[in-house]
């Protein structure tokens, strides 16, 4: 292995060997944390091999467990390491209501920075149990197992020329997913390719579209290593595996992220309406099919809602003023402009009392893009109130980490989801 210096390195990839597994697709898997039992369940059932007993395993010590999975499979040419480093142009095509879509990035090694210097920033509230998990994983396999989402501000020309030249190679692997996402893989292994890449991302601002919990627990675990070995050389722990794509990208989509809450108070759902009408104007809608056009149409600061015991739905549009000034007067302007904002301050903390150390705390609330989802829980009884929202764009995204600020957990949902299994980066060269 090269030694490492730059901000940006190419990895010598753990690779599925296709004489063992098969197709590819049967061995990749969404990320850990929008798997649900039941597909959990069907990966496993897939292939013995299904990244998901790594990622997201079942046994009672599933982190020791996935390490002497691991191990096995490396063992046995299951995985294989690549013949040489590679940074990886990786393009997902995709169709969204009736449109096609592609997105492309470049895998690599992105070198771990504190967010403090700000040359790499989150956008999101992270989960303590979640930390928690991925650290333990990290510990026991030593290996970035999937990878942490970046954007980086604009495409730049020579990324641009790169990235066309690449794209006319045949692919190294190919795997359509259980969404119908098809996904390209291209190793770039040329010296000169490599360093064009490494020149263009040395300065950027880095933002963290999606792997906040997996990026900070990088960070502790690099304390943890560089704690025990005292070396002043850079290694594979103090680098993380991301994949970096252009804030411009055509197809860098976000859908809202709608919160269904199991549990709210009975006399807050009672008196829902009326206290809901200081800060918002208020219409009630009867027929459901109405809802998600009425929400789509009133764009910024509208928000729709579905309780417990109720025949109609409330489409809430903020009426502005100094609400969320009076609430939150310590947090950013860029963060109170945000829907998600509005919803947490204004209707979870002051109308259901739903503190936002509860909700950190996790078990009440689920998080969904699926909107009718999301109101079927509360007619089949299963939860107490849906919440929905329209998506936050990209600029807003980067106002907030730009001002040093962070949005409400689960705010943004990138679509699609990086896969995991495409390649496995070991931090132990």
């Amino acid at each position: 292995m090269n030694q490492l210096r730059a901000r940006i390195e190419p990895l010598q990839a753990l690779l599925y060997n296709r004489e063992a597994v098969g197709d590819i697709a049967r061995v990749i898997a969404p990320p850990y944390d929008i798997i649900s039992e039941a597909h959990q369940r069907r990966l496993y059932d897939r292939s013995p091999h299904n990244v998901v007993r790594l990622e997201l395993g079942r046994d009672s010590d599933r982190y020791t467990s996935a390490a002497a999975t691991l191990r096995n499979w490396i063992e046995c040419g299951v995985l294989k390491r690549a013949e040489r480093p590679a940074i990886y142009q990786y393009t997902q095509r995709f169709e969204l209501e009736g449109r096609a879509f592609a997105r492309t990035g470049f895998v690599a090694r992105f070198r771990l920075e504190e967010f403090s210097p700000g040359r790499i920033l989150p956008h999101e509230k992270t989960f303590p149990a979640a930390k928690e998990d991925r650290l333990k994983l990290l510990s026991a396999t030593r290996t970035n197992i999937s990878s942490i989402f970046g954007l980086f501000p604009a495409a730049h020309p020579e990324l641009n020329r790169l990235r066309a030249e690449v794209a006319a190679r045949p692919a190294l692997i190919e795997a359509t997913d259980d969404l119908g996402i098809h996904n390209e893989l291209r190793a770039i292994e040329a010296a000169d390719e490599i360093a064009t890449v490494q020149r263009a991302l040395e300065s950027d601002r880095i933002l963290i579209a999606d792997g906040h919990h997996r990026y900070e627990t990088a960070l502790n675990y690099r304390r943890q290593r560089r704690a025990a070995d005292n070396s002043p050389e850079l290694h594979g722990y103090d680098y993380t595996m991301m994949t970096l794509v252009a804030c411009d990208d055509p197809g860098l989509l976000i859908l809202p992220t709608h919160r269904v809450v199991r549990t709210l108070r009975p006399e807050a759902i009672q008196s829902f309406a009326e206290r809901v009408r200081s800060v918002f104007d208020v219409r009630e809608i009867e027929a459901r099919d109405a809802l998600r056009p009425a929400l789509l149409s009133g764009g910024r600061g509208t928000l729709a809602v579905a309780l417990r015991g109720s025949d109609r739905f409330f489409l809430l549009r903020f009426k502005g003023g100094d609400a969320l000034a009076r609430a939150i007067p310590d947090v950013p302007e860029e963060v109170r402009r945000l829907d998600v904002t509005a919803l947490h301050t204004l209707i979870f903390d002051q109308i259901f009392s739903l503190k936002a150390a509860e909700i950190r705390k996790g078990g009440n609330i689920e998080y969904t893009i699926d909107a009718n989802a999301a109101l079927d829980a509360v007619k089949e009884g299963r939860a107490d109130g849906a919440f929905l929202m329209n998506a936050p764009s990209i600029a807003d995204v980067e106002r907030v980490s730009d001002a040093g600020a962070t949005m409400p957990e689960k705010s943004t949902y990138f679509f699609p989801k990086l896969t995991t299994g495409l390649m496995l980066n070991p931090l132990d060269d």
